[in-house]
């Protein structure tokens, strides 16, 4: 197969009037013209997005629709991998949640369930603080190695990233454990001053969920865990780009203080997201859809209004340039993972075709 691309994003650079060829799901070859079977105006590595809850009315603690079909969405938007998000749930909510990640994996492992590729899990919740819960329940586990075994006990493998409140007592020495064992640890839902921060980030944490959103606030005197995650050049920040959660300022400045390599893009969309505007009720909740973003009843902002082929597009809108916008919502989060999700030959063929209104063509995802 040979598909040929106007742009084709290699490295941090587009090339112009590419083609790419493909056998067994592997990029080859890539050259300059010649006879394509497909042809699209722009070819970027597949979307990975480390920070989902859901969408389309799904979510794995809820389970209220169709898996299937919240991943085919998901592909259609150019997310071709995704780590399905838990929040702060009763243990036995959670642990039903880790069961049908866990089936779903192994269902795609012998091709069964087609859509984005489910790289695991992402425990968002139960290690949170108090003081900065967000749309979540207060926290329901103290964050101990032994609170972390009692909830993932059989489910292990499937456990990618956490993020942890290092404030709360025995936060360091889980993050540093989970660090040890190979998972990604990242400080979110915190109330951290910027010396605790700076200790989580010396003790094994590598990222900051959400930046910006619920946590301890950025003061001239009180600087706090954003400074530090700014600060430090082995730290990574999610940001959600719907342009509500952040504003276009705050988003530019991400951007300047870490560049495409160390800024990551995430929808954190939850189950209401792309539904209808209208009031929902959600596992005892009410949330209200409002221009497509989705807010708890009192008004608390609950989940991303984009995913990341909308994300791709704001970043675009406030000056970031293309390649950049692309490389946080693809390369820079896969490399996270040890994926390899470039365009050069011997790497997986894992591709999204855009029309040149940087919207979705199509999707190739084989391997």
């Amino acid at each position: 197969m040979k598909i040929f691309a106007q742009k084709l994003l290699v490295g941090r650079t587009f090339l112009a009037n590419q083609t790419v060829t493909v056998e067994d799901g592997q990029i080859t070859a890539i050259g300059g013209g010649g006879p394509a079977d497909f042809s699209v105006w722009a070819l970027t590595p597949g979307l990975v997005d480390l920070h989902c809850h859901g969408g389309q009315g799904f979510d794995p603690e809820l389970n209220e629709r169709p898996l299937p079909e919240f991943l085919t969405i998901l592909l259609c938007h150019g997310v071709t991998d995704v780590l399905l998000t838990l929040g702060a749930e009763p243990l036995p909510t959670m642990r039903r949640a880790l069961a049908v990640v866990q089936t779903a994996m192994q269902q795609q492992a012998a091709g069964k369930l087609p859509g984005a590729h489910i790289l695991g899990v992402h425990l968002e919740g139960p290690f949170l603080s108090p003081e900065r819960p967000g749309a979540m329940p207060p926290a329901l586990l103290p964050p101990t190695l032994a609170a972390y075994q009692t909830l993932v006990q059989g489910y292990e493998s499937v456990i990618r990233q956490v993020t942890l409140a290092p404030e709360l007592p025995g936060a360091l020495e889980l993050g540093a454990a989970l660090a040890a064992r190979g998972i990604r640890v990242q400080a979110g839902h915190t109330d951290a001053d910027y010396e605790t921060a700076q200790r989580a980030f010396s003790a094994g944490f590598t990222g900051l969920c959400h930046t910006f959103n619920a946590c301890r606030p950025l003061r001239h005197r009180d600087p706090g865990v954003v400074a530090a995650a700014l600060l430090d050049p082995n730290v990574t920040t999610e940001c959600i780009c719907d342009l509500v959660h952040l504003h276009p300022a705050a988003l530019q400045l991400v951007y300047h203080m870490k560049g495409p390599e160390a800024m990551i893009a995430v929808s954190d969309s939850v189950a209401t997201h792309g539904l209808p505007d209208g009031r929902y009720t959600v596992a005892g909740q009410d949330y209200i859809v409002q221009n497509g973003v989705s807010r708890c009843a009192n008004g608390t902002l609950d989940g991303g209004g984009v995913y990341l082929d909308g994300a791709v597009r704001n970043l675009q809108s406030i000056g970031i340039p293309a390649q950049d916008a692309c490389l946080m919502a693809s390369t820079t989060p896969a490399a996270l993972l040890g994926l390899p999700r470039t365009i050069h030959p011997g790497h997986p063929a894992v591709l999204v075709g855009w029309s040149e209104g940087w919207q979705v063509e199509r999707v190739w995802r084989d391997s």
